[in-house]
């Protein structure tokens, strides 16, 4: 049972990335559930028998702020999993919907007290920050599978707030505080991320106003770009060895490609059905890319 004690809790990101692919690649969305269904037993596997570790993992900054992507695969898992039971059972999908807002609230309390109240350190700042704090508007993205658009709204709205000042704090940090180790660098990564999730909550609330929509997808794109450029560099040209911190080359690039289609269905433009389709391929080849290397990497270390 090493590859389960060895699981790295940095790979609910590719879950995350996983069940996300399949509200894109929708023909195969089964694959994608089964995928991210048998990694989301896995980690439930560690945290019943190695139970110290999984805690341990969490008590750093890093770990603790990456794990909100497990309660927003949870959000989303439970959407796949609605369809799929009885209409009496409908209330465990449900549950698992609000067992994943009640978690990623408890990370966004728990991470405020300890690394933002308590303990604040600049150079401990990572873009890691924003799936703590933005990461709560998958609850509006998931919303409407159980019609609470409005109650998605507030979560969107809480998301939007406190995106404003982690980007000031994020940004400062990576314009002052270069220097930054190897096992951090991918995590730039999750800048795309930021207005893509916004944009994709907002589509899902009750009021769109056009201006708004077109600023937040402007800046997706700007941000997609920077993404995509330091993605590059570090797999091709600075050929980063693998860590469990690639996980943020997945995820952040499939919700930029939602946000695109999104996007589409709004304005109509055929540019962005074409950069959609980009952007989709994009995501598809990462995935599976982190994939393989995350078996190889529980290969190795069993």
């Amino acid at each position: 049972m090493n590859i389960i004690k060895n699981l790295p809790l940095a790979i609910t990101g590719l879950i995350l990335a996983i069940l996300s692919l399949g509200k894109i690649f929708t023909d195969y969305s089964s694959i994608f559930f089964i995928i991210g269904s048998i990694i989301i037993f896995l980690v439930l596997l560690k945290l019943v028998f190695h139970f110290d570790i999984f805690i341990n993992e969490l008590n750093t900054l890093i770990t603790l702020s990456t794990f909100g992507t497990f309660s927003m695969a949870l959000m989303l898992f439970s959407t796949y999993l609605k369809p799929l039971l009885m209409p009496l059972s409908q209330s465990i999908a449900f549950g698992i919907w609000i067992l994943g807002i009640i978690i990623h609230l408890s990370i966004i309390l728990i991470f405020t007290k300890k690394y933002v109240i308590d303990k604040f350190d600049m150079e401990s700042v990572f873009a890691t920050w924003w799936i703590v704090y933005i990461g709560i508007t998958m609850a509006s993205i998931t919303a409407p599978a159980y019609d609470l658009q409005q109650y998605g709204f507030i979560f969107f709205g809480i998301g939007f707030i406190l995106m404003i000042p982690t980007l000031i704090l994020v940004s400062y940090r990576y314009l002052k505080f270069t220097a930054i180790e190897d096992k951090n660098k991918p995590f730039i990564c999750i800048y795309t991320a930021l207005f893509s999730i916004l944009l994709v909550g907002y589509v899902n609330a009750l009021n769109i106003d056009v201006n708004f929509l077109s600023v937040i997808y402007l800046l997706a794109c700007i941000f997609y770009i920077f993404a995509i450029y330091q993605a590059i560099k570090l797999i091709i040209i600075d050929k980063l060895r693998f860590m469990p911190s690639f996980s943020a080359f997945t995820f952040p690039f499939v919700i930029s490609a939602i946000a695109t289609g999104e996007a589409y269905k709004f304005f109509g433009l055929c540019i962005l059905n074409y950069l959609f389709y980009i952007q989709a391929i994009i995501a598809l080849v990462l995935v599976i890319f982190i994939l393989c290397k995350y078996l190889k990497f529980l290969i190795e270390a069993n």
